[in-house]
């Protein structure tokens, strides 16, 4: 997933050339240009993660936590939530998910807190959540691009 450490640096030091003809000789390394990218790559993807956190959820700040350690794993894209996770698709997609009978998305009791009802299936309705960060919205990325799309080309290009 993603691209590894100093991939353009390696795959541009391939087309280097070293040739001599004629007694004169020439040596392009094309290595640095790689190396350039790789760094160019690197601040691009800290730019749009630290942009898309700013329109995520918020409650406990455990979807952030979580996808910023997927994050840290990978080089080259940006998850907006762990793909294997409901509940990060459930927050991405914004939509309240319902018991089908009770049309609500939970039960709760002061005493006990919130619960669902066990071995039911929600259906997603057309309500939307209501999310505790006042910025918060669904699909955050597409929100962060949107916002920030010509500060992500100042910082790549200023790497």
């Amino acid at each position: 997933m993603g691209i590894p450490n100093n991939y353009f640096k390696t795959a541009f030091s391939k087309l280097n050339v070293n040739k001599t003809q004629g007694g004169v000789g020439i040596t392009l390394d094309l290595s640095r240009f790689g190396k350039t990218i790789d760094i160019k790559q690197d601040a691009l993807d800290a730019q749009v993660w630290n942009d898309m956190q700013k329109y995520m959820p918020q409650d406990t700040g455990n979807l952030i936590q979580q996808t910023n350690i997927l994050n840290q794993s990978i080089r080259g894209e940006v998850c907006a939530y762990p793909p294997a996770t409901d509940y990060g698709r459930y927050q991405y997609e914004g939509k309240l998910y319902v018991d089908p009978l009770y049309n609500i998305g939970a039960f709760h009791s002061p005493d006990f807190g919130f619960w669902s009802r066990k071995g039911v299936k929600k259906i997603e309705s057309e309500r939307e959540l209501e999310y505790s960060n006042p910025i918060a919205t669904p699909h955050w990325d597409e929100t962060a691009y949107n916002n920030h799309k010509s500060q992500w080309v100042r910082v790549a290009k200023k790497a």
